[in-house]
């Protein structure tokens, strides 16, 4: 893999973790995020430690056309050529606040389902005539199976996971990589209060990103990250509904 990669939503330490191993491997970073002057301060630090070329972006996940935009907005940020996409940005409201108020789950609809996706077919439509690009989204394994903690964030990580699905159909045959991250929870602000530090199921973000470049480097359409959710997600697809419902989770 060589040339430029946008990351969106690179405000976050998984995020983050991401763009040092691009950087690290000579990738040129466009980081796009909420925060353009932290993103800034963030792409200034590795153009340093690295010597790859960075700039950044400000933009605002709620709006599908300014997030589509950012791909434009990148191919001329940087000299050369834009040769990756990773989308990392989303939004997670307690199930319960999501149940009482509507407004809560369409906003995160806004996030998770249209702006994500507004890159994506961006991204996709520029990449077809692009040999050796790839495009890469955080799903989540949280979109296997509906749980009742969490079934509407669920519900948007399940668009993702079918969306990716079909770009990998449309972009495999054109020589660019679709990667899909099925992720389990990761020690970000996303799971910050939400679960103990202390929980053998929240991974390290480096770890995270290590498993997201090495998929990448063997073009893989799926990664199951930390590798433990693949069987645990075999399992959890193979249980009846009956005793499924059953399950606090």
């Amino acid at each position: 893999m060589t040339g430029n990669v946008l990351v969106a939503g690179a405000g976050s330490t998984l995020a983050r973790a991401l763009a040092e191993g691009l950087a690290r491997r000579g990738h040129g970073l466009v980081l796009a995020s909420r925060d353009a002057a932290e993103a800034g301060r963030t792409a200034a630090d590795l153009g340093l430690r690295f010597g790859v070329p960075t700039a950044a972006l400000g933009f605002d996940a709620r709006d599908a056309a300014a997030t589509a935009a950012l791909v434009t907005l990148a191919e001329s940020a940087l000299p050369g050529t834009l040769s990756g996409v990773v989308v990392a940005f989303a939004t997670m409201p307690d199930q319960d606040e999501v149940e009482s108020d509507p407004s809560a789950g369409l906003g995160m609809i806004d996030v998770n389902v249209r702006s994500t996706m507004a890159l994506l077919e961006a991204a996709a439509s520029l990449f077809e005539a692009r040999p050796g690009s790839f495009l890469c989204a955080f799903s989540s394994v949280a979109g296997e199976r509906g749980r009742r903690k969490n079934y509407a964030y669920g519900a948007t990580k399940a668009a993702l996971s079918v969306a990716m699905e079909g770009l990998s159909a449309r972009l495999v045959p054109k020589g660019v990589t679709v990667l899909c991250v099925k992720a389990g929870p990761a020690d970000t602000a996303m799971t910050w209060g939400r679960m103990s530090p202390a929980s053998p199921l929240l991974a390290r973000p480096e770890r995270v990103a290590e498993d997201v470049l090495a998929a990448l480097s063997r073009r893989r359409a799926i990664v199951y990250t930390p590798w433990f959710w693949r069987p645990l997600m075999a399992i959890f697809r193979a249980l009846p509904a009956a005793v499924f419902r059953r399950l606090p989770i």
